[in-house]
């Protein structure tokens, strides 16, 4: 059912529709209804193409090179503004009838709300968002909710079950690693704004960000599971010739991979997703419609991109190619190779209920600021659409973004956000049964807190990202590093970070500064954490090699991590707390390790030294995973 507030959207708003009808000479012909009357309009692009080619600058160039072109780009932040005027003119102002309905509705703006239907994409490429009222101090989609919708939607009807939680998948891809955008970015806000406010939200994180990855997870949870899917990766809008140059430089392959065709010759540009390839610098280009198909039948009602030209609709008819997985707007192709380019309103055809993309490239600084917005006020209750308004607000009222050379610049990037809605979104959420939150608040007890340090924690964002990794190619890992260098603090941060995001189901934590840990006690302390009271009875009845060999099953099948921190302790190194094990305690603990090796349970050594005599643990097929953890890195 819709919620309370959502209601009060319904019967109480004012609807603008802005429907496309057919082409003209010069641009569309469309029906505009307002306070249940119809009229005839027409609309061309206010924008010429050299005026888009600046735009696109603006928002994607200039951030490289801030400190110069500056009047350049105030000419372009200003474009803004009169793009937005022009769109008012010639879609109110063509009758005065229509201009009386709108203004009668003009003394409530912040009860209107905007829907701009369209037949070809072409139409949906015009900067909607940007349309303003002269006498107003804000656009429209600043105060007013404005969303598009395609006219012939597929019409997919999702039965979302009753769910006590917003269940969340934040898909999330870094190929170039160390290169590439801070991996917590837009998760870590989530998983505070989740625990400061003791919300009902099961924030999964999709490891590792792969196609692959992505298509065994939704196959695992089926139908009906998830409410959002936020994809947190690069995105763009490439040409076939753009494919191939990447395959020339070793950026992408022909064969792509898990449940990919090799990507067939096509004319014009279309729009991808880039996952994580096997190796770092490597992506995997994954087409709209094969994100589509995918997502079919998932019954996902709401997607979020922060990708960046994931919601961008180029008009096919003036476009041109350039390197580096850019679009220019520019002459080339004919209307022959229009196509959808959008991928939001690709993703509606999966039968979605709203997608919310991006209409240019977006900063660091602007995702992190929306979607911190967004989900603060979704969480807090607000519909989904009032959400995505309130997030447009927050970066039109701070327009300071994070440039190259440590620079600040305004951006007018308040525009990029696009929404597409096919049908009213509804959750379907209810309050929790009485032993629903006794088990969620006994998980929450129960569940393990890190300690915040002093000075906070910062910096290892690079670091979790590629210990993370690291695990996926190999279950074992050494963390080495000096002492000092926060080896404890960062295990003790990833058992808190990894239980929030559903990394693995239990953690056990084993730390040699505290006591010299034996197998049989690490066996006794796992099996308590493992079993229930009754379980644990008939575990520890059995004899010792009995609860070795089950416990060892048990891991080996299950997906949990098994931390032993301090290892220098254990043989007894200079510096280090002696708490030492004999010469049999450490075979015994070696034994259990070799066991577990190759299994599903991860294992993390901590140690400040290379603990040769456990290297064939963490050395699979000749390759040693072995992390060096140093200072705190840029982030």
């Amino acid at each position: 059912m819709l919620t309370p507030t959502e209601i009060i959207l319904l019967f109480f708003m004012s609807l603008i529709i802005i429907r496309e009808e057919g082409k003209t000479e010069n641009g569309f012909s469309a029906q505009l209804i307002i306070n249940n009357q119809e009229y005839s309009i027409t609309v061309s692009d206010p924008f010429t193409k050299e005026d888009e080619t600046l735009l696109e600058w603006y928002f994607e160039g200039w951030l490289v090179t801030p400190m110069l072109n500056t009047e350049t780009a105030k000419k372009a932040a200003d474009s803004v503004n009169d793009y937005g005027l022009s769109l008012f003119e010639q879609v109110f102002k063509q009758d005065f009838a229509l201009y009386s309905d709108y203004r009668q509705l003009k003394p409530k703006i912040n009860e209107i709300a905007f829907e701009i239907q369209s037949k070809t994409p072409e139409f949906q490429a015009l900067h909607w968002e940007g349309m303003k009222d002269p006498d107003l101090p804000r656009p429209f989609a600043v105060d007013c909710l404005m969303t598009r919708r395609l006219i012939n939607p597929i019409n997919i009807n999702i039965d979302i079950p009753v769910s006590p939680v917003i269940n969340l998948l934040a898909v999330i891809a870094r190929p170039d690693e160390d290169s590439d955008v801070g991996y917590r970015t837009i998760s870590r806000p989530l998983v505070e704004l989740i625990e400061q406010g003791n919300l009902r939200v099961n924030l999964d994180i999709l490891r590792p960000g792969t196609y692959e990855s992505l298509s065994k997870h939704l196959q695992e949870k089926g139908r009906n599971y998830y409410h959002i899917i936020h994809f947190d990766l690069h995105g763009g809008l490439m040409s076939y010739k753009q494919f191939q140059d990447g395959v020339e430089k070793s950026r992408y392959f022909y064969q792509r991979g898990y449940g990919l065709d090799d990507l067939e010759p096509y004319e014009g540009v279309k729009a991808f997703l880039f996952f994580e390839g096997e190796n770092k610098g490597k992506a995997v280009p994954v087409e709209a419609a094969e994100l589509t198909d995918l997502l079919t039948g998932k019954n996902i009602p709401v997607c979020i991109l922060n990708a960046c030209q994931s919601g961008k609709q180029i008009r096919l008819d003036k476009t041109e190619e350039i390197d580096d997985n850019k679009v220019k707007m520019g002459k080339g192709a004919g209307l022959q190779y229009s196509n959808e380019t959008s991928l939001s309103s690709r993703l509606l055809q999966a039968g979605m209920q709203m997608v919310v993309g991006m209409s240019y490239s977006v900063t660091v600084s602007a995702a992190k600021l929306m979607m911190k917005e967004l989900y603060g006020q979704l969480f807090n209750n607000q519909p989904i659409t009032e959400a995505i308004r309130l997030s447009r607000l927050e970066l039109y009222n701070n327009k300071e973004r994070q440039a190259y050379f440590n620079e600040i610049i305004d951006l007018e990037d308040w525009l990029l956000p696009v929404v597409y809605n096919n049908q009213p979104v509804n959750f379907n959420l209810r309050e929790m049964t009485p032993e629903e939150t006794e088990k969620y608040y006994t998980d929450l007890e129960q569940s393990y807190r890190f300690p915040l340090p002093i000075y906070g924690f910062v910096g290892r964002d690079l670091e979790i990202l590629k210990i993370e990794k690291s695990l996926l190619k190999h279950n074992v890992l050494l963390l080495q590093g000096m002492g000092g260098t926060g080896k404890t603090t960062l295990l003790n941060y990833l058992r808190e970070w990894w239980t929030k995001t559903h990394y693995v189901d239990k953690i056990f934590y084993f730390g040699y500064d505290e006591t010299a840990w034996t197998v049989e006690q690490i066996i006794f302390n796992i099996g308590q954490q493992l079993y229930d009271k009754y379980q644990f009875g008939t575990f520890q009845a059995m004899g010792d090699a009995a609860k070795l060999g089950k416990l060892i099953i048990d891991l080996r099948s299950h997906n949990h991590v098994l931390i032993l921190d301090n290892l220098e302790s254990v043989t007894g190194q200079p510096l280090a707390i002696q708490n030492t094990l004999d010469k049999d305690e450490q075979q015994k603990l070696k034994y259990l390790l070799k066991r577990l090796k190759g299994g599903k349970t991860k294992i993390v050594l901590g140690s400040r030294s290379d603990e040769s005599w456990l290297k064939d643990v963490y050395t699979n097929n000749n390759i040693i995973y072995r992390y060096p953890l140093q200072g705190l890195d840029k982030e």
